[in-house]
C-alpha cells in the first residue's frame, strides 16, 4: 500500500527523532569521555613528575640535613677500595691502572668527604701527624683526608704513618657503623 502525500505515522517520526538524539548524545558522551581520559592522563603524568621531584627533593634534603645516613654506604665502599688500592700498591709497587684508579677515588673523596666528615670525625682519634699531609695550600684535617689528599699514591704508601692512619680510620668507620646500626 503506497500512501502519497500523507504524513508519516507519529510513532515512526518519534522513533527516528529518538535515534538521532541518541546518536548525538553518544557522540557527545564519547567526546566528554575522551576529554576526561586525556585530562586524567595529563594529571597522572604531572603527579608522577611531581612525585619524582618530591622524592628527589626529599633525598636532597635528607642528604643536607643528615648526610651521615645517605652517603656512608657509598663512602664505605669507596673507602674499602682506597685501602685495598693502598695495600696492593704497597705490596706490588707500581702497576698498571694504580695511579688512574687513585685519581678517580681521590676525586670522589674530595667532592664527597665534607658531607660525611662531621658524622665520622666524632669517632676518629686525632693525631697531629695527619696535619703534616698537604696538597698545595690545603692541609689534611684528619686521618681520612691524609689518605686521599696527596696527588700521588706513592706519597701515601711511602709514609711512615700510613698503617696507623688506616687503622684509625677503620676503627672510626667501624664505630660509626656500630652506632648507626649498619651491617659491617
Amino acid at each position: 500500500m503506497i500512501r502519497l502525500g500523507l504524513p508519516m505515522p507519529s510513532m515512526l517520526r518519534l522513533r527516528l527523532r529518538a535515534q538521532l538524539a541518541a546518536g548525538h548524545l553518544n557522540r557527545r558522551v564519547d567526546g566528554i569521555r575522551q576529554e576526561v581520559l586525556a585530562s586524567v592522563r595529563d594529571d597522572a603524568a604531572a603527579l608522577r613528575r611531581a612525585w619524582a621531584a618530591a622524592r628527589t627533593g626529599i633525598a636532597i634534603c635528607a642528604r643536607r640535613l643528615c648526610p651521615a645516613r645517605t652517603v656512608p654506604l657509598e663512602f664505605d665502599a669507596r673507602y674499602q677500595d682506597l685501602v685495598d688500592l693502598l695495600c696492593w700498591s704497597a705490596k706490588e709497587g707500581a702497576h698498571d691502572g694504580r695511579d688512574a684508579r687513585y685519581s678517580q677515588l681521590r676525586a670522589w673523596f674530595l667532592s664527597h668527604y665534607d658531607a660525611v666528615r662531621p658524622a665520622l670525625s666524632r669517632y676518629l682519634v686525632a693525631d697531629p701527624e695527619d696535619a703534616a699531609v698537604s696538597h698545595g695550600p690545603r692541609r689534611a684535617r684528619d686521618a681520612f683526608e691524609s689518605l686521599f689528599l696527596p696527588d700521588d699514591v706513592a706519597a701515601i704508601i711511602n709514609s711512615e704513618t700510613v698503617i696507623s692512619r688506616i687503622s684509625r680510620t677503620r676503627s672510626a668507620l667501624d664505630a660509626y657503623r656500630a652506632q648507626a646500626g649498619t651491617p659491617q
